[in-house]
């Protein structure tokens, strides 16, 4: 079975800096074909709009080129993201979807709802991930749960991650959320005991309507103008062969002779 949180990784997962509580690099998850995410690559975040300089510099450090903001216009009016005027990181705001209240149907309807309506967003997320320093690229919203875990749900599908382990990276938000959240250094509502609702199961509903009404991450994206050949090239920038694949490929290298 896949597993969401190998046993051995050369990284962190949770990359717990001042003024966040949900950064998570996405690397390391099986992607089919003798494959894995990359470590480093892409990360999931909750609002950046207080990461304190020696945070900013630190993402810089792991070489964030791209910040993609999925909030609603008001609240990055409200709480602007500290990579709006940075000449360090590209910005970029995204909207996932409009301003207003969630749909009925509770979580999964509301994930539902957005998978439906929001499809020229989603692909343009993907647009922005291959434009050049597009990555290493954070995409978060306000908590880094829905807006952006169904985001990253949709690129990891696409690129050939098991639906069970996408499912279990959208859950891991309630681990990061766990605890008091003093170590944030956080001003909002993040700042204390925050229960986070992301039951696999929402995820798992999300990613049946994904495949059973539109055919699937690739065919999804593919309609709403990310092409084939893009999905192809955001495969290749986002995942690497696995550690016995690669070994694999080496051998036969130097089997193979001249």
């Amino acid at each position: 079975m896949s597993r969401a949180t190998p046993s051995s990784r050369p990284y962190d997962r949770h990359l717990r800096l001042a003024g966040t509580r949900n950064l998570r690099d996405i690397g390391g998850y099986p992607a089919g074909a003798g494959r894995q995410t990359r470590w480093r690559t892409l990360f999931r975040a909750d609002a950046l709009d207080q990461l304190p300089v020696e945070s900013q510099g630190a993402l810089v450090g792991l070489g964030v080129q791209q910040a993609i903001d999925l909030r609603f216009p008001s609240e990055i009016a409200a709480w602007p993201s500290v990579f709006r005027d940075s000449p360090a990181v590209r910005y970029l705001s995204l909207p996932l979807h409009e301003d207003r209240p969630a749909p009925p149907g509770g979580i999964a309807g509301g994930y539902r709802e957005i998978l439906d309506s929001r499809g020229a967003q989603f692909a343009a997320v993907g647009h922005a991930l291959l434009e050049p320093a597009g990555l290493p690229a954070v995409v978060g919203c306000a908590a880094g749960i829905d807006r952006t875990g169904l985001t990253i749900a949709m690129y990891l599908s696409a690129v050939g991650v098991p639906p069970d382990v996408v499912a279990a990276d959208y859950a891991l938000s309630a681990a990061s959320f766990a605890g008091d959240g003093r170590e944030s250094r956080l001003g909002d509502w993040r700042s204390g005991a925050v229960r986070a609702d992301c039951l696999p199961e929402y995820m798992l509903d999300a990613l049946d309507h994904l495949a059973t009404r539109h055919g699937g991450a690739a065919a999804f994206l593919a309609r709403h103008g990310l092409a084939a050949v893009d999905v192809a090239r955001l495969r290749e920038l986002l995942t690497e062969p696995t550690d016995d694949e690669a070994e694999d490929g080496r051998l036969s290298r130097v089997d193979s002779g001249p």
